[in-house]
């Protein structure tokens, strides 16, 4: 029998992973504010957080190669970022388990995971007992865990993947991972399908929108009342945009994932025809606050009613999300096109009756 001591594990894997992707995607959700009015989604990495005791298990077996992969395809994989999962199910392909399966459901949801596939708690500190449990034929990481990969290999055979790299174009990204991904599981086939598909509903929504080619669009999140984060380009919602004909409103610099923290009077700056969307959630009090806000009810989207509200959207997804963004966008700005559309100012929910 081998002991392994899981408790230093999870001390030098939540210290690696918390500067690298992890951290990205708490910035992305809008860190815990954004997250504040979703319970369940706390109370799952509150439990997920949990410090498992040192456990003893057989020595794991030599993982096989990849040529021996390609040979026999994994049954039973784990995976440890949500962009690999969601290309994965997207593919027809389910993992065994995936990390913060709740939450994942809130943000990347398209497809959703089976109801059997099991949840690896928090992606900064997967649970070593579920993992051992399961017994992975194959765990999936992207590159952020290469520091943890030698501790994740004694569980399993593991693989990293390039999932978003910085500089370079973020569709061709998507579009490989999902190439690799096919190989690695033994469905290239599959692969192929997705890919064309993807591509093929894009052209379709470019051409649904051809009288609205070239129209400005601006996205963002709320961080509160007075702040927001503003997508450019290279984001996923801009390469979203830009597949279908749509011009990203916001010109100025972002950070290299694509977002830059701004205040609502640079919204004011954007063009006059502009419509903007903003994903959710946003704060609880927002509505109230920017109800009594004299800038917000005085910029053009708000008066013309140009306000789209998107529902939780993972803003390093595949290319499922891309297409999801790129149907929202296309919807939302053919129903401008009614004359009634514009007679009201804009107005969020918790306010239109």
């Amino acid at each position: 029998m081998q002991a392994y001591n899981w408790r230093s594990i999870e001390s030098a894997m939540t210290m690696t992973l918390m500067i690298g992707r992890c951290a990205l995607a708490g910035a992305c959700l809008l860190a815990t504010g954004a997250m504040a009015g979703s319970a369940s989604i706390a109370r799952e990495s509150s439990a997920a957080s949990a410090t498992v005791a040192a456990t003893s298990v057989p020595a794991t077996p030599k993982p096989p190669t990849r040529k021996d992969l390609t040979k026999v395809a994994p049954e039973r994989i784990a995976v440890l970022d949500w962009t690999i999962a969601e290309t994965m199910a997207a593919m027809g392909i389910f993992p065994a388990a995936i990390a913060e399966k709740n939450s994942y459901e809130v943000w990347s949801r398209s497809p959703a995971m089976p109801a059997a596939t099991l949840d690896l708690g928090m992606r900064a500190q997967p649970n070593p007992d579920r993992m051992i449990r399961l017994a992975p034929d194959l765990i999936l990481a992207s590159q952020d865990y290469a520091f943890v990969k030698g501790m994740l290999e004694r569980i399993g055979p593991t693989t990293l993947l390039d999932v978003y790299t910085p500089g370079q174009d973020i569709y061709q990204n998507l579009s490989e991972l999902a190439t690799r991904i096919g190989q690695i599981t033994g469905y290239p086939d599959k692969a192929a399908k997705y890919i064309a598909q993807i591509d093929s509903n894009l052209d379709t929504l470019n051409r649904q929108l051809v009288q609205h080619r070239g129209q400005p669009v601006a996205v963002i999140q709320f961080i509160d009342a007075r702040n927001v984060r503003v997508y450019g380009k290279p984001s996923i919602f801009s390469t979203a945009l830009e597949k279908i004909g749509i011009n990203n409103a916001w010109k100025a610099a972002v950070n290299q994932w694509g977002f830059q923290s701004a205040d609502l009077t640079h919204l004011a700056t954007l063009p006059q025809d502009t419509t903007i969307f903003i994903i959710e959630p946003y704060p609880a009090d927002l509505p109230k606050k920017l109800q009594e806000n004299v800038l917000w009810q005085a910029l053009p989207a708000v008066r013309k009613n140009r306000i789209v509200l998107v529902k939780p959207t993972w803003t390093l997804g595949g290319l499922s999300t891309v297409l999801r963004f790129a149907h929202a966008v296309r919807d939302a700005l053919l129903a401008q096109d009614s004359p009634a559309h514009a007679q009201a100012a804009f107005r969020f929910p918790e306010y239109n009756k």
